[in-house]
């Protein structure tokens, strides 16, 4: 969809000597259907694996001893976590035995998937150790992208990265920010196997939510690279952990991920801003300021309801690849009382209390109506200027992505055993006051 990463375009891909971006892959026609139970989702074969694979019950059971040995042996030279990581991962696998009802296929891949971020956080370390001028790297003024899930963070987030001052993430550099001998390639390499990976186990996910290792991405890798963030709790019903976590001083993991920002930029200098999205951001903004003081934020804001109907949908598919015990109302009734509706209206209370120019907020409506047009008054908000480079790009992307539209995501609040009106009431003031329900 038009330049697929927006770090960097490719005139300075190639003066870098870095992979210019990739070419969108047409998208399949398909369409998401309504979620039901794990097991409806299945294919046969992933039925069958877990089958088999139950009667081998200790093979793959969490454990963050085993996790972080493992990572140190394949990173021999790396040192050793600290002790933040390793609290936090304790409290992940603790919650992982407890709480998330792991199928065979969960176990397995939550083995894979933790001790290479273990291996990563190991090499983030080691690299900031050996090169302490990292930490003393400026980095370019910060813009983050609040909003909750679903509610059309990524196509405001890929729209700000088409403009060329703007330093984005593509998703192999949040995933693993560290610098290999041979350059970029075998993050770029690993993160696109995971990533096929994903899209057999789980085409629905890809629909929904579609992701490449070029792609601008959210902030979530290096804050999974810490074991430090809510999002955990998309891919496993991990409800202690988020307890625990929820309890911590989120200034811990906005330090590291500050850290890994450093590192990124003193390896791959880019931009005059920085733009930074993660749904979870939405719930840090005292935390952000105080790690970032000079940060600016874009809230944007769609109708709650559907908003929440479709976050019950993504987090229903997510857990249904490594749990077969997930059902739709249950996942309604955790997510409709969650740290994400219990926080959405602090979060704007937070933002309101920021002097003129610092937040700039969006309707979704507005974003899908006029794009640019949108993107225009939110940098005029914030005292930016929106150059014509920039709306000529932007203009491309949504050319790009109108040729090229989504799978139908079916979803619905009765089928998640939520009621549209209640939601509303709950959200009166909020809807009311950036006019959700017109």
């Amino acid at each position: 969809m038009g330049r697929q990463s927006t770090y960097p375009p490719p005139p300075v891909a190639i003066d870098l000597d870095l992979p210019a971006p990739i070419v969108a892959r047409p998208r399949l026609a398909r369409q998401v259907p309504q979620f039901t139970h794990a097991r409806d989702s299945h294919a046969w074969w992933v039925r069958a694996v877990n089958a088999i694979g139950g009667s081998f019950e200790p093979v793959g059971k969490p454990s963050a001893d085993i996790y972080w040995e493992r990572a140190q042996r394949l990173n021999p030279d790396a040192g050793d976590p600290t002790s933040d990581a390793q609290a936090a991962l304790s409290a992940l696998t603790q919650s992982l035995n407890q709480d998330a009802a792991l199928n065979f296929i969960g176990r397995i891949a939550a083995w894979i998937d933790c001790t290479r971020m273990a291996g990563t956080h190991l090499r983030v370390e080691q690299a900031l150790r050996e090169t302490p001028a990292i930490e003393e790297t400026p980095l370019p003024k910060p813009i983050f992208v609040l909003g909750l899930f679903r509610s059309g963070t990524t196509v405001l987030h890929r729209l700000l990265g088409e403009d060329p001052e703007n330093r984005t993430l593509p998703h192999w550099e949040s995933f693993d920010p560290t610098p290999w001998p041979e350059g970029p390639e075998r993050a770029q390499r690993t993160l696109s196997r995971f990533l096929a990976m994903a899209r057999f186990l789980s085409p629905n996910i890809e629909a929904i939510h579609p992701m490449d290792a070029h792609q601008t991405d959210e902030c979530r890798g290096m804050f999974t690279n810490v074991f430090r963030t809510p999002q955990f709790n998309v891919q496993y019903r991990v409800g202690a952990y988020l307890d625990w976590l929820l309890a911590q001083d989120a200034t811990i993991a906005y330090r590291q991920h500050r850290r890994q920002l450093q590192l990124v930029q003193y390896h791959r200098p880019y931009g005059t801003r920085f733009i930074l999205k993660d749904p979870t951001h939405t719930f840090f903004v005292d935390e952000i300021l105080e790690v970032f003081p000079d940060a600016s934020f874009v809230f944007i804001h769609r109708e709650p309801a559907e908003t929440l109907s479709s976050i019950c949908s993504l987090h229903a598919y997510a857990r249904s690849v490594f749990s077969s015990d997930v059902d739709a109302k249950t996942i309604g009734a955790e997510l409709s009382q969650s740290y994400m509706t219990r926080l959405l209206e602090p979060a704007v209370s937070a933002v309101d209390r920021l002097p003129a120019g610092r937040v700039a907020h969006v309707r979704s409506p507005d974003l899908s109506r006029d794009p640019v047009g949108t993107i225009g008054e939110a940098y005029r908000v914030l005292g930016l200027e929106l150059t014509n480079d920039a709306r000529i790009a932007m203009h491309a992307y949504m050319r790009t992505k109108r040729a090229n539209p989504a799978p139908r995501h079916i979803h619905g609040t009765e089928c998640f055993g939520l009621d549209t009106d209640a939601i509303h009431e709950r959200f009166a003031s909020y809807c009311a006051r950036f006019e959700l329900l017109r």
